[in-house]
């Protein structure tokens, strides 16, 4: 990729330029009036990236509700935007008409030096010692949980990993406890991510969208009126506490619109994507019980009935299957960025402002990289094998360069923390014909939220 490392002129302000979308020299068309390619990145992403692919090349127009761009499909070019030396690609000008709509000032919506100055506020709360509370805290939530799931008739594992999963963040990140108080949490959050799909996307009475702007704004009206009691306490015990009382280099508090911004993105990413992760992994670990068993055995060999912190680095096969199913249902199937500067990808010069559609989940599957890659067989990322050392930018399922996820490892903590507990207690199994119709957006699982049968052990 060729950047034009040109200085800006003074004054000029990337932000507050519209998208370009003179892209008439791209391949490919912008798909059906107004919707453009919605329908499609809807129901089958991933086949729509093949069939672009396969017609237009590595690049082609893509247009999403109007949102204009470029598909691109190469780790190359995924390895030059996400590492960006020269500072060219915008991820708040990205996100800001999806994502960005419910989770603006969040940590991924956060450009270059601002960016960098915010992730340092999050690195003491992901930091060793911190990390041993944390499993302490997952391991106590996660024991209340899981023995309750087999007196409950036609079980459904999504929505009920995903209460336990709000419960451990929402006590970690913002010190709420309370029954009542999670399950307030836990109806917002539902209605949020069940509205920012909607196809009406203003706020008329009745829709979706209408309904999700509400429950975010009973999320960030609850937030701001915890601020003031966690500055008043003497102990940080939570990652609120901490945030409320970080001063910035002038000596002041940061704003209380910030805090709610940095908060209300922390617990979506800490609790609904390792929900959707945690999802996929018992999906395939129910269509695959070798592997069931044999990540049970692992986790009987440690005769104890929780994991301690220590124990968390020796379990490469629950490592390997969380990549695995990351690969095969990423949690992030697709991401995109917003050029500054001109710029060339595949022979094509790329407009300033333009959006680059970059197909993550295309390169997952992508044979060229991986092994017969439809199949379940998470030993392709052992030492021996090393699939994903192919390419390093042919698989990054938390990001990579300077938006990399921070909060990774302790996504990993939580997925082995609940594995350990529910395979000690359960055996699951779903139908032999299992195939069920799977959702991409806003997050990837199952369509039926993954009913499963549980036998105790």
């Amino acid at each position: 990729m060729k950047v034009n490392s040109e200085v800006l002129p003074p004054g000029y302000d990337y932000k507050t330029q519209p998208n370009c979308t003179d892209l008439d020299h791209i391949p490919g068309t912008f798909g059906l009036p107004i919707i453009g390619h919605l329908p499609w990145v809807f129901s089958d992403l991933r086949g729509l990236s093949i069939k672009l692919r396969e017609k237009y090349g590595p690049i082609a127009k893509l247009n999403i509700a109007g949102s204009k761009g470029v598909f691109v499909a190469n780790p190359e070019v995924v390895k030059a935007v996400f590492l960006d030396p020269h500072r060219n690609f915008s991820n708040e000008k990205a996100f800001e008409n999806t994502i960005g709509r419910f989770f603006s000032g969040g940590l991924l919506l956060i450009d270059f030096d601002e960016h960098k100055t915010q992730r340092r506020l999050f690195q003491t709360a992901f930091k060793a010692e911190p990390m041993r509370q944390y499993t302490l805290q997952i391991n106590d939530i996660i024991a209340a949980h899981i023995p309750l799931w087999s007196e409950v008739d036609d079980f459904k594992f999504f929505p009920h990993v995903k209460q336990c999963l709000l419960t451990t963040s929402a006590s970690i990140f913002i010190g709420v406890e309370s029954k009542d108080e999670i399950e307030i949490l836990n109806r917002n959050f539902v209605d949020m991510f069940d509205g920012m799909v909607g196809i009406i996307q203003k706020e008329i009475p009745g829709t979706k969208w209408a309904k999700a702007k509400r429950a975010l704004r009973n999320l960030k009206q609850h937030y701001e009126s915890l601020i003031p009691l966690r500055r008043e306490t003497a102990v940080s015990k939570d990652f609120l506490s901490y945030l409320s009382k970080e001063k910035q280099p002038d000596g002041s508090f940061f704003s209380d619109q910030q805090i709610v911004d940095h908060i209300n993105f922390l617990l979506m990413a800490a609790h609904d994507t390792t929900a959707s992760s945690l999802t996929n992994i018992i999906m395939e670990l129910a269509k695959n019980p070798q592997w069931q068993e044999r990540l049970r055995k692992q986790s009987q060999a440690l005769s104890k009935d929780c994991l301690d912190y220590d124990d968390l680095e020796s379990l490469v096969d629950f490592d390997n299957v969380l990549l695995e199913a990351q690969r095969l249902h990423p949690s992030i199937p697709m991401t995109w960025r917003r050029s500054i500067r001109e710029c060339e990808i595949e022979g094509y010069t790329i407009p300033p402002n333009t959006l680059i559609y970059m197909p993550l989940l295309y390169n997952y599957r992508d044979p060229t990289w991986w092994t017969d890659p439809e199949r379940f067989d998470p030993d392709r990322f052992s030492p021996e094998r090393a699939e994903h050392k192919r390419n390093n930018f042919a698989f990054t399922p938390f990001g990579g360069g300077a938006h990399k996820c921070i909060g990774l490892h302790f996504a990993g903590m939580q997925v082995k923390c609940f594995l350990h507990q529910f395979l000690l207690r359960y055996r699951f199994s779903v139908p032999d014909d299992y195939n069920p119709k799977l959702m991409m957006i806003p997050m990837p699982k199952p369509m039926d939220d993954l009913p499963l049968r549980l036998e105790r052990i």
